[in-house]
């Protein structure tokens, strides 16, 4: 039953979205801002719903680049719950029934990762969110992972943002248990299957997502510069998350 009712409110929050977005539309509210916004409230409600929850640390960003390791499609609605932000998507996503919508709608900049020049193509629509001063979510790594580690850094995307002196900022997301044990189960990689995965992601009970920001934005001058700088940034907010997870546990026992 708990499953059945949260697979509805993940439909039930994707109608909202169309379903505000059209009014918009025809209001004349397309901007990027009126877009982003609708898909922040609308996610916050279904964290909520699904039994997510979530705690921020460090100051979250106005605007500019905002560059986070991945560790599952949960990272979306999390970033979008804390604040307005477009999303850099792998071309896949574009291709989910009613996520795709919802996605596109709302600006997401999509990347082929297949092709060599992938990132070429999207780095004039990247810099266009940019300058419309929204937030940009960038999970650098490319891929997502088991967040045992900080995969290596891609810096071709970062270009825009050197090119327009746009402040960079990192962020860490991480999951736990309620019991503070790591979520593994949350993080979707390798060769998860997404239906499958959502299934027993949504019948879970406790799961928290801690996200950090760091506290030094910066303009860079160099692209391979700043994938390296924030990589160490997002390593650096990783290991504090680690020893507070640990101090929590430790004082509880």
């Amino acid at each position: 039953m708990r499953l059945t009712t949260r697979y509805a409110a993940v439909v039930f929050c994707i109608a909202a979205c169309l379903f505000e977005y059209l009014i918009n539309a025809l209001t004349g509210k397309t901007g990027l801002l009126h877009r982003t916004s609708v898909l922040h409230r609308r996610n916050a409600q279904l964290l909520r719903r699904l039994g997510v929850g979530l705690v921020v640390n460090g100051p979250i960003p106005e605007k500019g680049l905002v560059v986070s390791n991945h560790l599952s499609y949960l990272d979306i609605l999390v970033f979008s719950a804390i604040a307005p932000c477009v999303f850099v998507s792998k071309r896949e996503v574009r291709s989910w029934p009613g996520i795709g919508w919802v996605a596109s709608l709302s600006g997401s900049v999509y990347i082929d990762r297949s092709r060599h020049d992938g990132t070429h193509d999207v780095q004039a629509q990247l810099a266009a969110s940019l300058a419309a001063g929204v937030r940009v979510i960038l999970f650098a790594e490319g891929t997502s992972s088991d967040g045992g580690q900080i995969l290596p850094f891609r810096s071709s995307l970062f270009q825009p943002a050197v090119e327009n002196h746009i402040p960079i900022t990192g962020a860490y997301i991480g999951y736990e248990l309620e019991d503070g044990g790591p979520a593994l189960d949350v993080c979707y990689y390798g060769d998860h299957v997404l239906g499958p995965h959502s299934v027993k992601v949504f019948a879970m009970d406790g799961v928290q997502a801690n996200v950090r920001f760091g506290t030094d934005t910066r303009v860079f001058a160099d692209r391979k510069q700043a994938a390296r700088e924030l990589h160490e940034q997002v390593s650096e907010l990783k290991d504090q998350s680690a020893a507070e997870v640990s101090r929590v546990v430790t004082a509880v026992v």
